[in-house]
């Protein structure tokens, strides 16, 4: 996968060999103005359990993590007085390191000038998080030309307990710098370096701008195997010396079989010739991958609005959604929101040790940044069963009834477990339950967390839309058990889940989607696959052995205080299997008839049952329904 997170940013100008004022902080530092909170240390000395700082020889710094909560640290550092030189372009450079976490409180890093000696500060910069690494930094002080000046680092905790601030390299230094630049550094695509053939995906690019304006518009010849089409991507905003910005071409490139080669250059900025066009291309590809047919992976994502570092899960899982389309089965599990579905929560909470976390396949629980391998690795293993549901649903009364075919690709014997997880696209709310708390913000991320990243700690609930939502468990988050034997390859299997009613919950049913998987005995996971809800309501089951008139299976009475019966209606004579299980998946009972042909009563004996929820289940042929029995003594 190419680096296309972690950057220095990387600026070329033609600067004058003498420098005004330079300061490495390697030796005495006497003549600065330095605040109490402000040290003078290398990494290692200054370094703490949250505030790590990579090595960068001794530079100054604040680090606000080191004294631990409730203690406030801000201040200055204010460099000797120096005379600007009386030129057009005058550029202050410095590295820093910022995490620009907002722990519980804004956190600050600014740059200032002062005209006064020191007694009143000007702020010149604002600047923005350095994504866990060293960055450059550049202020044009071309309006403070031929003054007496001095310039200062300030750092604010916000009086929360937050990461901190280090400054090393700083110079100060006439400049020649180009009125338009931009340099291309890197390219990727929306689903990084791989997808399935057939796939539209959309490229990126990441811009840096030398230039002393602001990039807002660029003009690129953009060539996908030896094609070349022109385009021009408006509405940018990547800011004047040294500001990076990540570019989406407006057209999607088509993903054909092996390495489909991407090449993209800069042709004019705001409809100016860059001067320098030796770095405006660059090249990247991405690979086209024929997965197995009919296999679908399944995975879990742990999350919810309150954690502010699980945008990061649902970036990922909607990257997934595009990458890999009915390959990927996905599913958001919330936590402590007003999406949360209590059942799915508690049981998903015995498989992660925090927040985002995935849970891939019931079998690992890789963090959802970590998700793009093993899921392209699986959905290349040949399945060994095709799924398919059809459902009925009543809207007025919310009725729904799901029926799920196992097509076999080789012989199945054995014991089986089936689930179907009801999920819904393009949820939103306005209640604060809604609102998304955001670590990511002022982080600098690039794609693809750079929205968030210009976000602020808390994403209003108006501006936050959630996919994948978990909405509803049919079967039990381990899945509904069954018994498959003799089947052949090319026979069908199909199991009937009892009828629920459809939450409440759900916004728009054209965005729901019927989740289905099969686990074998031990509880690994057989096939997934996903359709949406109206495709499952115009799916036709096509089990041609089916001799039970699903329709017509009842229990009654229901819920009984005494013993039940179980009506059934035969379309010709078949053996009868019905287990009675308790909640907790155990058969409490099994009666077997032979030879049974027309309408048939199965009486369901209570005596022995506590009370509770039972499900009764009856085999005829390859068909199971399933129906819910309340014991109430």
């Amino acid at each position: 996968m190419k680096n296309f997170f972690t950057f220095l940013f990387l600026v070329s100008f033609t600067v004058i060999s003498f420098a005004q004022f330079s300061e490495d902080f390697e030796g005495d530092i006497s003549g600065w103005t330095i605040d109490a909170a402000w040290v003078q240390a290398d990494a290692a000395g200054m370094s703490s359990q949250y505030f790590s700082p990579g090595d960068h020889t001794t530079f100054i710094s604040v680090n606000d993590d080191a004294p631990g909560a409730g203690v406030d640290l801000d201040g200055y550092a204010i460099s000797p007085a120096f005379m600007m030189p009386d030129a057009e372009t005058i550029l202050l450079t410095f590295e820093y390191y910022f995490i620009d976490g907002d722990y519980g409180a804004d956190e600050t890093a600014k740059v200032y000038v002062s005209t006064d000696g020191g007694a009143s500060l000007i702020e010149v910069a604002d600047l923005a998080g350095t994504n866990g690494n060293w960055a450059m930094g550049q202020v044009n002080l071309a309006e403070y030309a031929g003054l007496e000046i001095h310039v200062a680092f300030g750092y604010d905790d916000g009086d929360g307990w937050n990461y901190g601030f280090c400054v090393d390299d700083v110079d100060v230094d006439e400049a020649i710098i180009p009125d338009f630049g931009a340099a291309a550094l890197d390219g990727i695509t929306t689903c990084f370096e791989s997808t399935y053939v057939g796939n539209e995906v959309g490229g990126l690019i990441l811009v840096s701008n030398p230039g002393l304006n602001n990039i807002n518009e660029l003009e690129l010849a953009v060539t996908v195997d030896g094609t070349t089409a022109n385009e021009t991507v408006t509405g940018l905003d990547i800011a004047a010396l040294g500001g990076t910005g990540t570019v989406q071409l407006t057209s999607p490139i088509l993903v054909g079989a092996g390495a489909t080669n991407v090449s993209v250059e800069i042709l004019s900025i705001n409809g100016e010739t860059d001067p320098d066009a030796s770095d405006n291309t660059v090249e990247f590809s991405v690979s086209g991958n024929e997965f197995a047919t009919d296999r679908g992976v399944f995975v879990e994502e742990a999350t919810g609005t309150w954690c502010g570092w699980c945008p990061r899960g649902a970036v990922y899982m909607d990257i997934l959604k595009e990458c890999y389309g009915d390959h990927f089965v996905g599913i958001a599990v919330h936590n402590g929101d007003p999406m949360t579905v209590s059942a799915y929560d508690n049981a998903i909470g015995n498989y992660i040790g925090g927040y985002p976390s995935s849970v891939f396949e019931r079998d690992q629980t890789p963090d959802p940044s970590q998700l793009i391998a093993p899921v392209e690795a699986r959905a290349a293993v040949a399945t060994p069963v095709k799924l398919r549901a059809g459902a009925t649903y009543d809207a007025g009364t919310g009725a729904f009834q799901v029926s799920v075919e196992a097509h076999a690709n080789s012989a199945m014997d054995g014991n089986y477990r089936f689930l179907v997880v009801v999920s819904e696209d393009g949820v939103t709310g306005t209640a604060s339950g809604y609102n998304q708390a955001n670590y990511y913000s002022g982080s600098g991320s690039a794609w693809p967390l750079d929205w968030y990243s210009a976000q602020g700690s808390t994403v209003p609930a108006a501006d936050m839309v959630y996919n994948e939502v978990g909405r509803a468990l049919i079967g039990g988050f381990d899945g509904e058990a069954t018994t498959i034997s003799g089947l052949g390859t090319g026979q069908i299997f199909t199991h009937h889940f009892a009828e629920v009613t459809m939450p409440t919950a759900i916004q728009n049913y054209d965005n729901v989607v019927i989740n289905m998987v099969l686990f074998d005995g031990s509880g690994s996971v057989v096939n997934a696959w996903k359709q949406t809800f109206n495709e499952t309501l115009e799916y036709v089951l096509s089990d041609e052995n089916v001799i039970l008139n699903v329709g017509d299976v009842r229990v009654s009475p229901n819920p009984t205080a005494d013993d039940a019966t179980l009506f059934l209606a035969l379309e010709e004579t078949a053996d009868i299997a019905v287990d009675v299980v308790d909640v907790n998946g155990k058969v409490v009972s099994t009666t077997i008839l032979r030879n049974q042909t027309g309408a048939v009563n199965v009486p369901i004996l209570t005596t022995d049952l506590s009370n509770g929820l039972y499900f009764v289940s009856a085999k005829v042929g390859n068909t199971i329904v399933t129906k819910r029995l309340v014991v109430a003594k």
